[in-house]
């Protein structure tokens, strides 16, 4: 396995800060740039000088997804894992250990009911933006006199939104996000966003992000739910999606409207046990599954990079926490040319796109992360009066159009969910034709006049139909959806009026 650019010169400099002096540093790198293989050469290089390293995991799924990222690189015969109901190693020079079994034993150890500790000259913590709170932290101080200790994280700051410069002494940058989407490395994001949010008005905040209490009885409503599908099936009724809920009861409710609707989804949240999160992420991976929605499960380290949609059905107020969602989605995979991010969380207006630029700090006191000033006037959000596409900046990207009335807000209609940034990739003639296609069946069944068809067709496409000879096929499942969606919004366009 061969590194790329970008993570040579991230570990080098991390390596040059380290011969500098300083000891506990933090590898800021985006979701989807390979933290863990960063983390695998610098352990190969440690056990090449004879070196002892733990790698610490807060979650059972990155302990196994770390060991099988270390034997890809070539050292798993020297990883041992340390975790509740797993063979321990401790021979073995590269330990993998739950944080939580430490923690655990470090509490029998306080007893005198065990002597262990694992002795180590390098640390290295995934997910470091979770390494300060106090009990994680007490591991991380049994090593900060005699080890150096390398925090990995996309998001350097903890949920209130401060640094973590508490322990650690500076942070490594990798390239950033746009960087790395224009070399391929990440897929490009498309973003849609309504006005119709849940009101959060007076919602208390706890650590720096909304009562989750609370926050599950205002988003959790047969309507918002229902918004969440209707647009899920306008925009991308064909894509792998993964959908970020509230609380449990909510996460069912949206799991309830999908199967209502023939679509294929799934529930998690922490209390599925291990194996049946493996099946349910096998089962979308291979498509038997098309949607997952889950609470507080996948927000962090895994990968699915299959992933082409994610619904941000969950508010926060975190920033730490809206990048790591959205990042789910930024990982390449066959045949996927973006991701497109559904927005039922006022997430986007809150933080901004995933790809602006953000200088991060270690400050303790005030916020760790601050958008790049040079953004803060494109970064408004704008509707082309003659294309009608969403975008930043005063000239449309579509047709080059400019905006005369620039900071004119966004109208959105009818609840429907309006693209925010990006272009989804535009069908082929091909496709168009199968869809004209299934009108023409969808006529014949309901004894339409093919007029109907012509006119449907327009209203998707912004054209007519050219096509000559085209016999009616059978309607797929994505078809289906749609004109289920139609039937949806002709249904409450006819209650609004009767209102």
């Amino acid at each position: 396995m061969q590194l790329r650019d970008y993570q040579i010169k991230t570990i080098d400099k991390a390596r040059s800060l380290i011969l500098g002096g300083k000891r506990r540093l933090i590898i800021h790198a985006p979701t989807g740039s390979g933290k863990t293989i960063m983390a695998a050469d610098i352990v190969d290089k440690a056990l090449q000088k004879g070196k002892r390293v733990i790698f610490l995991v807060h979650l059972r799924e990155l302990a196994f997804q770390a060991v099988e990222r270390f034997t890809e690189y070539g050292v798993g015969d020297d990883v041992g894992i340390i975790m509740s109901g797993e063979l321990t190693q401790l021979g073995r020079p590269v330990q993998v250990i739950s944080i939580q079994t430490y923690i655990n034993r470090l509490k029998l150890r306080k007893l005198g009911q065990e002597n262990w500790f694992c002795g180590a000259d390098l640390v290295i913590y995934d997910e470091a933006h979770e390494s300060i709170a106090k009990t994680r932290k007490d591991v991380l101080d049994l090593y900060k006199d005699d080890a150096v200790i390398l925090g990995l994280t996309a998001t350097p700051c903890r949920s209130d939104g401060r640094g973590l410069g508490e322990f650690y002494e500076d942070i490594v940058p990798c390239s950033g996000v746009s960087e790395l989407t224009e070399q391929g490395y990440l897929v490009p994001m498309v973003y849609y966003g309504s006005e119709h949010y849940p009101d959060l008005k007076s919602l208390p905040l706890v650590a720096g992000d909304y009562n989750q209490k609370l926050l599950g009885e205002r988003v959790d409503q047969a309507k918002l739910v229902g918004d969440i599908y209707d647009n899920w099936a306008r925009i991308c009724p064909e894509r792998s999606t993964f959908i970020f809920s509230t609380n449990v009861k909510h996460s069912k409710h949206i799991r309830d409207k999908f199967t209502s609707m023939g679509v294929t989804i799934e529930h998690c949240d922490a209390h599925t046990p291990p194996e049946e999160r493996a099946d349910i992420k096998r089962r979308s991976e291979s498509g038997e599954t098309q949607v997952i929605t889950n609470v507080g499960v996948y927000s962090q380290g895994t990968d699915l990079p299959w992933i082409s949609c994610v619904v941000l059905a969950r508010p926060t107020k975190s920033y730490g926490r809206f990048v790591q969602m959205v990042g789910r989605g930024s990982r390449p995979y066959k045949d996927k040319i973006d991701c497109i991010i559904i927005d039922h969380a006022c997430a986007v207006t809150e933080h901004g796109f995933l790809e602006d630029p953000v200088d991060w700090t270690l400050d303790r006191k005030e916020k760790a992360y601050k958008k790049a000033e040079v953004r803060k006037k494109e970064a408004k959000i704008m509707e082309c009066e003659m294309c009608r596409f969403l975008f930043t900046g005063p000239r449309c990207p579509q047709c080059g159009t400019m905006i005369k009335d620039y900071g004119k807000k966004i109208a959105t209609t009818d609840d429907e969910l309006k693209l925010l940034k990006g272009k989804k990739a535009l069908p082929t003639a091909e496709e168009k034709r199968n869809f004209y296609a299934m009108l023409l069946w969808h006529c014949g069944e309901k004894k339409y006049s093919q007029g109907w068809a012509f006119h449907k067709f327009k209203e998707k496409f912004k054209e007519f139909p050219n096509f000559k000879c085209v016999l009616p096929m059978e309607p797929d499942d994505i078809f289906k959806r749609y004109i289920t969606y139609l039937n949806i919004r002709f249904a409450k366009s006819k209650y609004n009026k009767r209102g």
